[in-house]
């Protein structure tokens, strides 16, 4: 049992994931730190990252130097609020001048931006090729931004009135005063057809029957007889 418990003691511990399968529980952590792949060089912690041609100087910590860095880049210690706004006087070198850090040369830098900007912007200039074959009446319009048209605001235009524009002026008339017609029997028949006028009283004739004469001793005049009685006594 001793000898069965060995092995897994002496490897390290991770850390088990919830579920089934493959635990990745804090694998991202443990690569990391590890050192991804052979050759990796694994994290180091509380250390300010190194850049190329930079060498880490190991200083001696009762040093003056090594007491400015720290005191320069320590946790500043506030008491309140207001003390994040305090503006420090400038340190004063033994001459009484103001200590500043030294400019950064960015000309190099500069240089090869500037380099590298224009061999990307460069055009090829084509050699340009004179053929009489070649139509160059269309040469002025081109693929690039056309300036904007000059505001007409504010200028007054006169329109000469002639026999052509009153002639446009009386065909427009008409035919608008025709489209307008149109529209409007174009609505008047629509209407008949979604609301007939006649159907309602043509099914109430159908539905009555008439009724036969009463027996009457004295025969019944003609309509024509009675309206000429009518209006010879509405004329006496």
């Amino acid at each position: 049992m001793s000898e069965s418990n060995s092995p897994s003691t002496s490897e390290p511990s991770r850390a088990r994931g919830r579920g089934r399968g493959k635990s990745r529980g804090g694998l991202g952590k443990y690569l990391r730190a590890r050192g991804r792949g052979r050759g990796g060089r694994p994290a180091e912690f509380h250390q300010r990252l190194v850049l190329e041609g930079e060498e880490v100087v190991d200083l001696d910590p009762d040093s003056e130097e090594a007491k400015e860095l720290q005191k320069r880049y320590s946790r500043r210690q506030l008491g309140s609020n207001a003390d994040r706004y305090v503006e420090l006087e400038p340190e004063l070198d033994s001459d009484g001048e103001e200590i500043r850090e030294p400019e950064v040369d960015l000309s190099s830098f500069l240089a090869r931006q500037r380099l590298s900007d224009v061999s990307e912007t460069t055009v090829v200039a084509v050699p340009r090729v004179d053929d009489d074959d070649i139509d160059h009446e269309l040469a002025h319009i081109s693929s690039h931004r056309i300036p904007p048209p000059t505001s007409q605001k504010g200028r007054v235009q006169t329109i000469e009135w002639d026999a052509e524009l009153e002639e446009m002026s009386r065909e427009k008339a008409a035919a608008d005063a025709s489209r307008d017609l149109k529209a409007r029997f174009r609505a008047k028949s629509e209407k008949l057809k979604v609301k007939p006028l006649f159907s309602r009283d043509i099914k109430q004739d159908d539905n009555y029957s008439e009724a036969p004469a009463l027996p009457n001793d004295t025969p019944r005049k003609a309509p024509k007889v009675e309206m000429e009685e009518f209006l010879d006594d509405l004329l006496s």
